[in-house]
């Protein structure tokens, strides 16, 4: 038996042998052919696997040392091809079989033999210093990360652009540069036996783009690897923002595809983000917020004080990511299908030591309301006579309004011979004795002001970040103020060898002052009506008309206080593997405050009313993360599972008739107290979500995400959703072909598709329960329902489809991207009629689909590249149309206000309503030819027989002779057919001068003002642009608007293309200004920099658009008329901010 097994080893080490020598021998003997122009060690490897059956195993950071290399060989051996390129890098190499492992040199390598006591103790530095490659200004805060021996660390430069590693020992020190914004740059210095200074490091944005890391969901990626479609937002990019923009205006005209709308310019307006469209019928169409890895929870469409992206302040902000495709949003779920935008804030940096900054910025606003004067009270005289005598004609009813200004005779003699209105004047009590400009009176250029002070720095194993902020501003209407305080600390913690720990605190409190619709009244009071009575009391009118004084007086407060902390856990396991686990609390308490004194309109008593809202929010996630290279093969696995949940308490009372208006009105006070108001609201969500990554060869990508939503707004059987999504990129500029080719021209294409599924909870929290309310029966405390609940609400799905190609020219001197996407709203929530036996008139239900389409476009270019002197030019421009493809029949179409009618198969957003001829009737005869036309018989071409020259020409569609509502039609598109932004910024040494634009093409908007005092004339004062235009005091022939008449009567003032106007605007949102002092200014002193800033907000706006501002709607975010009203919108105003930056180190 041993012989047998002696004679089969003999037998295999003869077969081995000379299988071991032909090995052996074939690496010895293959030869190879490369030719490579500075290119790099990866440009090598590629080259060898492609020729032999070599590969290389390196740590990912390895490389990142390595010198360019040139290579042109011919019929060589691996050995000698290998050797050459490694001469004189910080790298070594070794080679087992068909394997080449690659690492750092030992330091003990490059170190010089010295046995004594003292030179092993001795320790030196090395130091530089870091600057822009373009302007030579130095750049505070970059990031050396270094490695010596099995030493690793960080450091940071100073306001200078300087930095020391201190405490090095004789041998090779690696390091990399870097800084948000900016390319990477790696090399590597020898210690030998004293300090190393280093030339100056220029770090530039040729290749830097690529090299970007952008926030992902739950993880970070290089712009180079992203399969999904990702616009970004920098703190260099917010720094142009205007004075006072909060995190949701600055991302305005910033990123492809995305739609920022104010609804006003007030202190305290809602802001409306809208990501490729609007994808819901009745819920909220904004997107998910999610801050420091925590989704945002406050009403962020509300100017409601509660709204806490109010209070996040921009100077905190490192970037904003916004996702906008299935493959970077799916992995939120449920709540991804309006996009989301990641906000990441400021973080300390390692081996810095303390850096303070302070920032203060004052701002002076002006506004001209676009030109508008108001009538004086002369004119306004004879406009609301003139007004007066065409209601009582038309109506042909002594009514209130008529009596104030006709006595009873003068009405019976308007249908006769007997009245002459040229010779009739009205009546004595008719008009006030006061003349008041209230525009003048009610508005005022405030100086508003913010403060920022910051502490930033860090040691090898603690970095930390402190901030605390105030913001002061008030409106150019008064009566309109927002003041804000808040403060951030940010801080990681080693705590042992792979053990880290962090916390994420971030506090504010926040105050308004937003009287009510003051700027609404200012445009409509009377300019007869004096401000004060001869006592000194505030002058009022009548029931139906209130004093801007008075408003002004009366109380509507806003107080918010929040509160948001998270703390995590990450361990590194093993090489590659990160669990981590993060526990977030928030607690948000608003409180709003009114009081309406007497002389308020509507009100007969002076009335207070509070509510108290509390909202507790926690959130609790883990995640493990696998992340690795293996030769060509990059694989990253993320597998994790959170559970969040939401409870809120709201409290409110009224009471009404004071003793006062000024002392006694405490609650206590009051004869009259209302009902105690309570209400509590309950969610929760449980989820699952992983997504897997993986790239071959830096040439090829997929990946795929997956998330399993369970959320208690949907009743039994219908919580759970699932939401998958896949991915593929082609990094086609590393093909050979192309670097053979056209490596010098295309520097970086690449292609990406992407398709997935996300959700949305547009739904109330218990619209799946039927609800009950409290009453009294035969005086006994009783319920009621309220409403009626549906079981079979199921979320709404939104299918995304995405295809992408993003690309760099010329050393990426030009880059950009441009995609195509659609996106099917399946199982949209709206209100379903339901049979009146129910009892009830609708019932919450998921009654259609919905589809977006659109393509986008961004570019930026380098014009001009000289050492001292930079220009560059940026450009984006994206197209939305949105489609309600089903509808169920029970709902048919669907209204908003009367004004738009969405059918199935049409554009959402389009107006609907009757057309004109686009004047006015200027001749009696005009309109006795259209007399006696209907097929009903009625003698009416309008609908009350009064028809008269100076109203408008109503065009019958239908051609039966009659203006009825089934002549009403399509007129037109609230939405932009194109939106986007442009900027330009031009640097010169310490010198930034930066333009940023917005603009919006196509859209249809309503101009409200002119339609409704068309309508309602009786107490409205009126400007030139609107009534000094009208029928009403001009000829008809002369006039561009029509007679005023009030309720409607006329036709005049119901919804028409007359009143619609083209909104497409160009509008310089900000020119900046700023200049950084010379850094051999300050030395080693205290004071390390001072940056001084000068900029103007809305400069100016170039439009075809008569209103005040062709910005800004009447609702937040949903789809309908809310998106194009302009209800009285606030105009923006011009601010002109100055501003100073202070560096203390």
């Amino acid at each position: 038996m041993i012989k047998t097994k002696y004679r089969i080893a003999k037998v295999l080490f003869c077969l081995g042998l000379p299988a071991l020598l032909l090995s052996h021998s074939v690496a010895e003997a293959q030869r190879l052919t490369i030719q490579i122009k500075n290119g790099s060690l990866t440009d090598l490897f590629k080259e060898i696997r492609t020729q032999t059956k070599y590969d290389f195993i390196y740590g990912n950071d390895v490389l990142r040392v390595a010198n360019k290399i040139n290579v042109s060989v011919k019929n060589g051996s691996i050995d000698d091809i290998l050797k050459s390129s490694f001469e004189g890098q910080a790298l070594t190499y070794t080679i087992d079989k068909n394997m080449v492992v690659v690492k750092l040199k030992p330091v003990a390598e490059d170190a010089p033999l010295d046995h004594s006591k003292e030179n092993k103790q001795q320790q030196f530095s090395f130091s530089g210093r870091v600057e822009d490659k373009d302007s030579k200004q130095p750049i505070a805060g970059a990031t050396i990360s270094f490695r010596h021996g099995s030493n690793k660390g960080q450091v940071q430069t100073d306001a200078n652009g300087r930095f020391t590693i201190p405490n090095l020992e004789n041998g090779t020190v690696s390091y990399t540069v870097s800084m948000v914004g900016y390319g990477t740059q790696t090399s590597a210095v020898t210690i030998k036996g004293s300090n190393v200074s280093a030339e100056t490091i220029q770090l530039g944005m040729a290749n830097g783009e690529l090299d970007q890391v952008v926030v992902t969901a739950y993880g970070q990626s290089k712009v180079r690897d992203v399969t999904g479609s990702i616009a970004r937002v920098t703190a260099k990019d917010l720094e142009n923002a205007p004075m006072g923009a909060t995190v949701q205006s600055a991302l305005q005209g910033r990123a492809a595809g995305v739609n920022v709308v104010m609804q006003s310019a007030s202190p305290t307006s809602p802001i409306s983000v809208v990501i490729r469209g609007a994808s819901s019928l009745s819920g909220s169409n904004q997107p998910l917020w999610i801050i420091d890895g925590v989704p945002d929870y406050s009403n962020n469409t509300s100017g409601d004080v509660s709204n806490t992206l109010y209070n996040l302040n921009l100077n905190d902000v490192e970037s904003i990511d916004i996702l906008k495709d299935a493959s970077a949003t799916a992995l939120y779920g449920s709540r991804a299908a309006n996009g989301v935008v990641i906000v990441t804030t400021r973080k300390g940096v390692a081996n810095m030591s303390p850096t303070i900054e302070f920032s203060s910025r004052f701002g002076l606003a002006k506004q001209d309301f676009n030109g508008f004067k108001y009538m004086n009270a002369e004119d306004y005289k004879k406009f609301a006579f003139a007004a007066a005598v065409e209601e009582a004609y038309n109506r042909g009813t002594f009514d209130y309004f008529t009596r104030q200004y006709l006595d009873e005779q003068a009405f019976f003699r308007l249908n006769t011979s007997e009245f002459d209105k040229s010779n009739y004047s009205p009546l004595a009590t008719a008009f006030h004795k006061g003349s008041t400009n209230w525009v003048k009176e009610m508005t005022q250029s405030p100086w508003n002001k913010d403060y920022d002070l910051g502490l930033r720095g860090g040691t090898n194993n603690l970095v930390y970040y402190l901030s605390l902020n105030h913001g002061d501003y008030q409106g150019v209407v008064k009566g309109g103020q927002s003041k804000q305080f808040g403060g951030r600390f940010n801080m990681e913690a080693k705590l042992s060898k792979g053990l880290k720990f962090g916390m994420n605190i971030n506090g504010s409190t926040r105050k308004t002052d937003d009287k009510d619709a003051m700027l609404e009244k200012i445009y409509r009071i009377r300019p007869d009506m004096p401000m004060y009575n001869e006592d000194g009391t505030i002058y009022t009118h009548d029931y139906y008309t209130e004093n801007p004084l008075t408003t002004l007086a009366n109380t509507k407060e806003g107080r918010m206080e929040n509160f948001t902390g998270t703390g995590f856990l990450e361990w590194e396991a093993f090489r590659g593997m990160i669990l981590r686990t993060a526990y977030t609390s928030g607690y948000v308490n608003s409180q709003n405050l009114e009081f309406n004194r007497r002389g308020t309109a509507y009100k007969n008593d002076a009335e207070r009313k509070w509510t108290n809202q509390r909202n507790v929010t926690s959130v609790w996630e883990n995640t493990a993360t696998f992340a690795r290279t293996f030769g060509k093969h990059d694989v990253l696995a993320m597998g994790g599972f959170s559970m969040e949940s939401f409870k809120g308490n709201e409290y409110g009372m009224n009471a009404s008739k004071f003793p006062d208006d000024d002392i006694l009105i405490n609650f206590g006070s009051a004869a009259t107290r209302g009902m105690l108001k309570e209400n509590y609201e309950w969610n929760a969500l449980v989820s699952q979500f992983a997504r897997a990554h993986y790239k071959y060869n830096e040439k090829y990508i997929i990946s795929g995400t997956i998330r399993r939503d369970g959320s208690s707004r949907f009743g039994p059987g219908k919580r759970w959703g699932i939401f998958p999504s896949g991915a593929f990129a082609w990094l086609v500029h590393e093909e050979k072909f192309i670097k053979e080719n056209f490596s010098e021209q295309l520097s970086y294409l690449k292609l990406r598709a992407s398709i997935g599924l996300a959700g949305s909870q547009n739904l109330k929290n218990y619209d799946w329960q039927t609800r009950v309310a409290s009453t009294t029966y035969n005086d006994s405390p009783a319920i009621v329902p309220s409403s009626l609940g549906n079981i079979n609400l199921q979320w709404e799905q939104a299918k995304m489809t995405d295809i992408g190609l993003d690309y760099g020219i010329w050393g990426e001197r030009i880059r950009g991207s441009i995609g195509y996407y659609q996106k099917v709203t399946d199982h949209l929530i709206n209100q379903q009629p339901i049979p009146t036996s129910s009892a009830f008139k609708d019932i919450a239900a998921n009654v259609g689909t919905m589809t977006n389409r659109g393509v986008e476009f961004d570019i930026t270019a380098d014009v001009y590249k000289k050492q001292d002197m930079k220009v560059s030019v940026d450009f984006n421009i994206s197209t939305n149309k949105t489609y309600l493809n089903k509808i169920n029949e029970s709902v048919k179409d669907v209204t908003f206000s009367d004004m738009m009618y969405i059918q199935e198969g049409e554009r959402v957003g389009q107006w609907y309503g009757y057309k004109t001829y686009g004047r006015l009737f200027v001749t009696q005869e005009e309109i006795i030819a259209l007399q006696g036309q209907s097929e009903t018989g009625a003698k009416s071409y309008y609908r009350n027989n009064r028809e008269s020259m100076g109203d408008l020409y109503m065009q019958d569609l239908n051609g039966d002779g009659e203006i009825t509502k089934e002549d009403r039609t399509i007129i037109g598109n609230a939405d932009p057919k194109l939106f986007g932004g442009f900027g330009a910024t031009f640097i010169y040494k310490g010198l930034r001068l930066n333009a940023q634009f917005t603009y919006a093409y196509g859209n249809k908007r309503l101009w409200d003002l002119p339609r409704n005092n068309s309508g309602n004339t009786g107490n409205y004062n009126q400007s030139y642009q609107i009534g000094g235009q009208s029928a009403t005091f001009l000829n008809p022939y002369e006039a561009t608007l029509p007679r005023a008449l009030p309720y409607g009567d006329g036709e005049n003032s119901v919804f028409s293309d007359f009143w619609l106007y083209d909104a497409s605007y160009i509008r310089l949102n900000a020119l900046n200004l700023a200049y950084r002092l010379p850094g051999k200014l300050f030395g080693e002193n205290l004071l390390q920099g001072v940056d001084l800033t000068f900029q103007v907000s809305n400069l100016f706006t170039l439009t075809r658009y008569p209103g005040f501002d062709p910005q800004g709607n009447w609702s937040s975010s949903k789809v309908g008329t809310g998106m194009g009203i302009d209800n009285s919108t606030y105009p923006s105003s011009k601010t002109f901010n100055f501003g100073a930056k202070f560096t203390f180190k």
